[in-house]
């Protein structure tokens, strides 16, 4: 990945001036010299102004190296130490849509805690080379105080709304998120369909993603009459094995049930008690989770599960980034990208 500023001229005035003064990324200046068809008329009115302002004339040189010039966004992933299979498809549907589009994506992690400033966050490297990136895509689990230190800076961000935790009543915009939601209550719905009412949610609700989670499930039971039934203080930070004590502590009590809803990790845990205690399932208990990650349909029998279509969220994240570079000052609504459940071997109606 190489990326080119424009030479000094003898008024040693840069690209980069050009773009501090037009308030855009250096790729938006380098589109506008060169002719690009994509380019906002309001912006390409700013940057020519600007050219004009500082009498920057770019020599033939930079001119040609910059008609190769790729505009670029920056895919941040915050508070994660790895990709998770989930944020590795979310940056694979990025990148597909960026490569249509003729953008380039910049990977970056930044770990960073939520009671720190605004003012004090030590903010990832991208947002200080000098504009290089023209709008953030924000995955991983992201707080207030980073969108907070990105709106002061103007810089465009859109959001993975699902792991994005705020304190404030904010509207839904510029972000894109799965409909957990309605995954998990269209499961649950499932269950209740073949018979099953003792239904219990594993999951620790103090995550805000397993919370909206637990509302759709709580939904379901209600609407149907029936009692919630839930674990969702964890007894481990590990969702595997957090599924694996919970289901130990629920038949060590007796607590009567049927069949276990929660993200695939969590019951993949719970199913591996159930093994080693000689039940099937779904002879004994009805299992369905939610992500289908590899391991999931790698079981036998397979497990029925919520699926999320993450390239298509990468998609999207991608999509909006690029309208906001396009249409600066719009404000983009929320884009929910549907789930779909699958059914597969786990499941059976209660006899």
């Amino acid at each position: 990945m190489i990326l080119v500023c424009g030479e000094r001229n003898e008024m040693t005035v840069t690209i980069k001036d050009v773009a501090k003064r037009a308030r855009v990324a250096i790729g938006t200046v380098s589109r506008v010299i060169n002719g690009f068809s994509d380019v906002d008329p309001r912006l390409q009115v700013r940057v020519e102004k600007a050219i004009k302002d500082l009498s920057y004339r770019p020599n033939a040189r930079a001119q040609s190296l910059t008609r190769n010039f790729s505009p670029i966004l920056s895919f941040i992933l915050g508070n994660r130490s790895f990709l998770h299979p989930i944020h590795s498809r979310i940056l694979h549907g990025v990148e597909e849509y960026c490569d249509e589009a003729g953008y380039l994506v910049i990977y970056t992690k930044f770990q960073y805690s939520p009671e720190i400033p605004s003012s004090e966050l030590r903010l990832p490297r991208v947002l200080h080379s000098h504009g290089i990136a023209e709008c953030m895509i924000l995955a991983g689990t992201n707080y207030d105080n980073f969108v907070e230190a990105l709106e002061k800076m103007r810089v465009p961000y859109v959001l993975l709304g699902n792991n994005f935790i705020t304190e404030n009543n904010r509207e839904r915009l510029e972000q894109v998120r799965f409909d957990d939601f309605s995954g998990a209550r269209e499961a649950t719905e499932y269950l209740i369909q073949l018979g099953h009412r003792r239904i219990w949610y594993i999951g620790d609700t103090s995550k805000l993603w397993w919370k909206v989670m637990h509302e759709g499930y709580l939904r379901a039971m209600t609407d149907h009459g029936l009692e919630p039934l839930g674990q969702t203080v964890a007894l481990s930070d590990d969702p595997y094995t957090n599924g694996y004590e919970c289901i130990r502590l629920i038949l060590e009590k007796n607590y009567p049930v049927t069949a276990i809803f929660g993200i695939d990790d969590v019951v993949l845990g719970a199913w591996d008690y159930l093994t080693k205690k000689g039940q099937e399932a779904p002879r004994d208990i009805s299992l369905v989770g939610f992500d289908d990650l590899e391991p999931a349909r790698l079981k036998v029998p397979p497990l029925t599960t919520v699926r999320i279509d993450n390239e298509e969220v990468g998609r999207q994240l991608a999509k909006m980034a690029i309208d906001k570079i396009n249409f600066p000052g719009k404000r983009f609504s929320e884009v929910i990208v549907p789930t779909k459940l699958i059914k597969r071997g786990t499941c059976q109606p209660i006899e």
